[in-house]
Protein backbone atom coordinates (compact mmCIF):
# COMPACT_ATOMS: atom_id res chain seq x y z
CA UNK A 1 0.00 0.00 0.00
CA UNK A 2 1.00 3.26 -1.22
CA UNK A 3 1.24 6.08 1.87
CA UNK A 4 0.92 9.96 0.93
CA UNK A 5 2.36 12.13 3.55
CA UNK A 6 1.41 15.76 3.04
CA UNK A 7 3.51 18.44 5.35
CA UNK A 8 6.75 19.87 6.49
CA UNK A 9 9.00 17.78 8.66
CA UNK A 10 8.15 18.31 12.32
CA UNK A 11 5.08 18.96 12.62
CA UNK A 12 2.79 16.13 14.50
CA UNK A 13 0.97 14.78 11.50
CA UNK A 14 3.42 14.25 9.70
CA UNK A 15 5.90 12.67 11.47
CA UNK A 16 2.86 10.03 12.89
CA UNK A 17 2.57 9.56 9.02
CA UNK A 18 6.39 8.88 8.92
CA UNK A 19 6.55 6.92 11.94
CA UNK A 20 3.68 4.77 10.43
CA UNK A 21 5.22 4.39 7.54
CA UNK A 22 8.83 3.13 8.87
CA UNK A 23 6.74 0.90 10.63
CA UNK A 24 4.99 -1.07 7.70
CA UNK A 25 7.56 -0.70 5.22
CA UNK A 26 5.34 1.07 3.49
CA UNK A 27 5.65 2.80 -0.38
CA UNK A 28 6.01 6.81 0.42
CA UNK A 29 5.02 9.33 -1.71
CA UNK A 30 5.98 12.66 -0.01
CA UNK A 31 4.85 16.31 -0.58
CA UNK A 32 5.66 19.11 1.07
CA UNK A 33 2.74 20.79 0.25
CA UNK A 34 -0.45 19.01 -1.13
CA UNK A 35 -0.42 18.45 -5.34
CA UNK A 36 -2.41 17.18 -7.64
CA UNK A 37 -0.68 14.17 -9.13
CA UNK A 38 -3.24 10.83 -9.68
CA UNK A 39 -2.84 7.98 -7.45
CA UNK A 40 -4.00 4.69 -8.46
CA UNK A 41 -5.00 2.41 -4.88
CA UNK A 42 -4.64 1.27 -2.99
CA UNK A 43 -3.44 4.69 -0.42
CA UNK A 44 -3.38 5.57 2.85
CA UNK A 45 -3.44 9.25 4.04
CA UNK A 46 -2.10 10.33 7.43
CA UNK A 47 -5.11 13.57 7.41
CA UNK A 48 -5.96 16.93 8.66
CA UNK A 49 -7.18 19.45 6.86
CA UNK A 50 -4.59 21.58 7.96
CA UNK A 51 -1.95 20.48 5.30
CA UNK A 52 -4.48 19.12 2.45
CA UNK A 53 -6.03 22.50 1.62
CA UNK A 54 -8.65 22.48 4.18
CA UNK A 55 -10.68 20.61 2.03
CA UNK A 56 -11.82 16.25 1.12
CA UNK A 57 -12.20 17.21 -2.58
CA UNK A 58 -9.07 17.72 -4.13
CA UNK A 59 -8.02 14.69 -2.06
CA UNK A 60 -10.54 12.11 -3.05
CA UNK A 61 -10.33 13.57 -6.82
CA UNK A 62 -6.67 12.31 -6.89
CA UNK A 63 -7.49 8.68 -5.39
CA UNK A 64 -8.75 6.19 -7.98
CA UNK A 65 -8.78 3.16 -5.90
CA UNK A 66 -9.53 2.18 -2.18
CA UNK A 67 -8.67 4.92 0.60
CA UNK A 68 -7.20 4.22 4.07
CA UNK A 69 -7.06 7.65 6.01
CA UNK A 70 -5.72 8.49 9.32
CA UNK A 71 -7.81 11.30 11.10
CA UNK A 72 -6.08 14.09 12.94
CA UNK A 73 -7.35 17.69 14.42
CA UNK A 74 -10.99 16.07 14.45
CA UNK A 75 -13.69 18.86 14.66
CA UNK A 76 -14.91 20.47 18.08
CA UNK A 77 -17.73 22.47 19.15
CA UNK A 78 -15.35 24.86 21.11
CA UNK A 79 -13.84 25.96 17.98
CA UNK A 80 -16.88 28.21 17.42
CA UNK A 81 -19.79 27.74 15.14
CA UNK A 82 -18.54 28.62 11.58
CA UNK A 83 -14.86 26.91 11.78
CA UNK A 84 -16.54 23.69 13.31
CA UNK A 85 -19.10 23.31 10.89
CA UNK A 86 -16.83 24.18 7.91
CA UNK A 87 -14.53 21.77 9.36
CA UNK A 88 -16.82 18.90 10.00
CA UNK A 89 -17.96 18.94 6.42
CA UNK A 90 -14.75 17.85 5.55
CA UNK A 91 -14.33 15.32 7.85
CA UNK A 92 -17.18 13.86 7.40
CA UNK A 93 -16.78 13.97 3.60
CA UNK A 94 -13.60 11.75 4.07
CA UNK A 95 -15.10 9.30 6.29
CA UNK A 96 -17.82 8.91 4.30
CA UNK A 97 -15.77 7.95 1.40
CA UNK A 98 -12.85 6.03 2.42
CA UNK A 99 -13.05 2.25 2.65
CA UNK A 100 -10.58 2.58 6.31
CA UNK A 101 -11.07 5.02 9.10
CA UNK A 102 -9.25 5.31 11.89
CA UNK A 103 -9.14 8.26 15.09
CA UNK A 104 -6.90 7.84 18.45
CA UNK A 105 -9.08 7.76 20.66
CA UNK A 106 -13.10 6.82 21.50
CA UNK A 107 -14.02 10.17 21.74
CA UNK A 108 -12.61 11.52 18.56
CA UNK A 109 -14.84 8.51 16.81
CA UNK A 110 -17.80 9.90 19.16
CA UNK A 111 -17.62 12.55 16.36
CA UNK A 112 -18.51 10.16 13.40
CA UNK A 113 -21.86 8.70 12.17
CA UNK A 114 -20.02 6.56 10.23
CA UNK A 115 -17.60 3.11 11.17
CA UNK A 116 -14.36 3.77 12.31
CA UNK A 117 -11.77 2.13 14.16
CA UNK A 118 -9.39 3.61 17.28
CA UNK A 119 -5.37 3.38 17.09
CA UNK A 120 -4.37 5.32 19.68
CA UNK A 121 -1.02 7.15 19.44
CA UNK A 122 2.11 5.42 20.31
CA UNK A 123 4.17 5.88 22.85
CA UNK A 124 7.54 6.92 22.04
CA UNK A 125 10.25 5.21 24.37
CA UNK A 126 12.54 8.59 25.68
CA UNK A 127 15.73 8.55 27.36
CA UNK A 128 15.08 11.72 29.57
CA UNK A 129 17.55 11.91 32.46
CA UNK A 130 15.07 12.31 35.74
CA UNK A 131 16.53 15.86 37.21
CA UNK A 132 13.82 17.73 38.46
CA UNK A 133 14.41 21.32 39.20
CA UNK A 134 12.04 22.32 42.20
CA UNK A 135 9.29 24.63 41.88
CA UNK A 136 9.38 24.01 37.61
CA UNK A 137 6.27 23.62 35.72
CA UNK A 138 6.63 22.20 32.30
CA UNK A 139 4.55 22.03 29.26
CA UNK A 140 5.52 20.52 25.67
CA UNK A 141 4.64 21.58 22.17
CA UNK A 142 3.61 24.50 19.93
CA UNK A 143 2.52 27.63 22.42
CA UNK A 144 -0.48 29.29 20.85
CA UNK A 145 -3.57 30.77 22.32
CA UNK A 146 -6.17 28.57 23.92
CA UNK A 147 -4.10 25.82 24.53
CA UNK A 148 -4.21 26.74 28.47
CA UNK A 149 -0.45 28.36 29.02
CA UNK A 150 -2.39 31.73 30.00
CA UNK A 151 -4.32 29.30 32.95
CA UNK A 152 -1.01 28.11 34.12
CA UNK A 153 0.67 31.75 33.89
CA UNK A 154 -2.55 32.95 36.39
CA UNK A 155 -2.75 30.02 38.49
CA UNK A 156 0.88 30.21 39.66
CA UNK A 157 2.90 33.53 39.54
CA UNK A 158 5.13 31.74 42.31
CA UNK A 159 6.26 28.86 39.95
CA UNK A 160 8.99 28.56 37.21
CA UNK A 161 7.03 27.82 34.28
CA UNK A 162 8.97 26.14 30.98
CA UNK A 163 6.89 25.75 27.62
CA UNK A 164 9.24 23.56 26.35
CA UNK A 165 8.69 24.13 22.09
CA UNK A 166 8.10 26.71 19.56
CA UNK A 167 5.41 29.36 19.07
CA UNK A 168 3.25 28.85 16.39
CA UNK A 169 4.00 31.00 13.26
CA UNK A 170 1.64 34.61 13.88
CA UNK A 171 1.43 34.24 17.31
CA UNK A 172 4.99 35.69 18.18
CA UNK A 173 3.26 39.43 19.78
CA UNK A 174 1.21 37.14 21.68
CA UNK A 175 4.05 35.01 22.93
CA UNK A 176 6.35 38.17 23.69
CA UNK A 177 3.57 39.01 26.26
CA UNK A 178 4.04 35.67 28.46
CA UNK A 179 5.54 36.00 31.83
CA UNK A 180 6.78 32.40 31.27
CA UNK A 181 10.33 30.76 29.56
CA UNK A 182 9.97 29.24 26.14
CA UNK A 183 12.63 27.30 25.05
CA UNK A 184 12.29 27.46 20.99
CA UNK A 185 12.35 24.16 18.80
CA UNK A 186 14.64 21.68 20.60
CA UNK A 187 16.06 18.80 18.58
CA UNK A 188 14.73 15.16 20.31
CA UNK A 189 17.47 15.05 22.77
CA UNK A 190 17.63 18.67 23.72
CA UNK A 191 13.87 17.32 24.61
CA UNK A 192 14.58 14.47 26.40
CA UNK A 193 17.16 16.96 28.43
CA UNK A 194 14.74 19.51 29.34
CA UNK A 195 11.52 17.68 30.26
CA UNK A 196 14.32 15.38 32.66
CA UNK A 197 14.73 19.23 34.54
CA UNK A 198 10.73 19.43 34.89
CA UNK A 199 9.11 18.63 38.06
CA UNK A 200 5.52 19.17 37.33
CA UNK A 201 4.68 17.84 33.98
CA UNK A 202 0.97 19.50 32.41
CA UNK A 203 -0.98 19.55 29.33
CA UNK A 204 -2.97 22.20 30.34
CA UNK A 205 -5.11 22.02 26.69
CA UNK A 206 -8.54 23.13 26.98
CA UNK A 207 -9.86 21.31 24.25
CA UNK A 208 -8.20 18.07 22.73
CA UNK A 209 -9.17 14.80 21.42
CA UNK A 210 -5.55 13.31 20.87
CA UNK A 211 -2.60 14.47 22.28
CA UNK A 212 1.21 13.80 20.94
CA UNK A 213 2.18 15.80 23.62
CA UNK A 214 0.73 13.74 26.58
CA UNK A 215 1.87 10.37 24.64
CA UNK A 216 5.16 12.10 25.01
CA UNK A 217 4.95 12.85 28.70
CA UNK A 218 4.30 9.25 29.41
CA UNK A 219 7.12 7.65 27.29
CA UNK A 220 9.72 9.66 29.76
CA UNK A 221 7.96 7.79 32.46
CA UNK A 222 6.35 10.58 34.02
CA UNK A 223 2.97 11.43 35.68
CA UNK A 224 1.20 14.07 34.65
CA UNK A 225 -0.99 16.60 34.89
CA UNK A 226 -4.05 16.86 32.56
CA UNK A 227 -6.59 19.13 32.59
CA UNK A 228 -10.10 17.00 32.96
CA UNK A 229 -11.75 15.85 29.24
CA UNK A 230 -13.86 13.05 28.38
CA UNK A 231 -9.87 11.98 26.21
CA UNK A 232 -8.03 12.21 29.39
CA UNK A 233 -10.19 10.32 31.37
CA UNK A 234 -10.28 7.69 28.61
CA UNK A 235 -6.12 7.82 29.33
CA UNK A 236 -6.55 7.61 32.38
CA UNK A 237 -8.74 4.36 32.13
CA UNK A 238 -6.45 3.06 29.88
CA UNK A 239 -3.02 3.65 31.67
CA UNK A 240 -4.41 4.19 35.02
CA UNK A 241 -1.78 6.13 37.53
CA UNK A 242 -0.46 7.79 34.90
CA UNK A 243 -2.20 10.89 35.09
CA UNK A 244 -4.03 12.93 37.28
CA UNK A 245 -6.72 14.79 36.29
CA UNK A 246 -7.40 18.79 36.75
CA UNK A 247 -10.84 20.41 37.03
CA UNK A 248 -9.51 23.65 36.95
CA UNK A 249 -7.64 24.03 40.20
CA UNK A 250 -4.01 23.50 39.65
CA UNK A 251 -2.63 25.86 41.73
CA UNK A 252 -4.32 23.16 44.78
CA UNK A 253 -3.18 19.84 42.59
CA UNK A 254 0.15 21.35 41.70
CA UNK A 255 1.15 21.96 44.93
CA UNK A 256 0.76 18.47 46.06
CA UNK A 257 1.92 16.75 42.95
CA UNK A 258 5.35 14.55 43.77
CA UNK A 259 7.69 14.55 40.86
CA UNK A 260 8.74 10.80 39.90
CA UNK A 261 9.67 8.73 36.88
CA UNK A 262 8.14 5.24 36.41
CA UNK A 263 8.93 2.48 33.76
CA UNK A 264 7.00 3.71 30.03
CA UNK A 265 4.16 1.92 29.13
CA UNK A 266 4.61 -0.49 25.89
CA UNK A 267 2.47 0.64 23.57
CA UNK A 268 5.15 1.55 20.50
CA UNK A 269 5.09 1.87 17.28
CA UNK A 270 5.28 -2.58 17.10
CA UNK A 271 1.89 -2.75 18.46
CA UNK A 272 1.00 0.15 16.47
CA UNK A 273 1.84 -0.97 13.20
CA UNK A 274 0.24 -4.63 13.87
CA UNK A 275 -3.17 -2.60 14.94
CA UNK A 276 -3.19 -0.95 11.43
CA UNK A 277 -1.65 -4.31 9.14
CA UNK A 278 -4.67 -6.31 10.87
CA UNK A 279 -7.05 -3.37 10.41
CA UNK A 280 -5.82 -3.23 6.48
CA UNK A 281 -6.32 -7.21 6.44
CA UNK A 282 -9.61 -7.28 7.40
CA UNK A 283 -10.80 -4.49 5.03
CA UNK A 284 -9.31 -6.09 1.68
CA UNK A 285 -6.38 -3.48 1.22
CA UNK A 286 -3.52 -6.14 1.72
Amino acid sequence: MKHLIVGPEGHGVTEYALGLANATDAEVIREDTFGDTPLDGPVHVTFTDHLFDDTAERLLARVTGPLSVSLHDIPQPEEGEARYARRAKVYNQLAHAADVVVVNSNHEASFFNTETTVIRLPIPVIDSPFNPEPGTVGVLGFIYPGKGHEDLIEALPDRRLRFLGAVSAGHEDWAAGLDAEITGWLSDDQLAQEMGRIAVPVCPHRHFSASGSLMTWLGAGRTVLVRDSDYAREIDQWLPGRITLVDGDWRGVVDKHVPEQLDPPRYGWAEVAQLWEETWRLAGLT
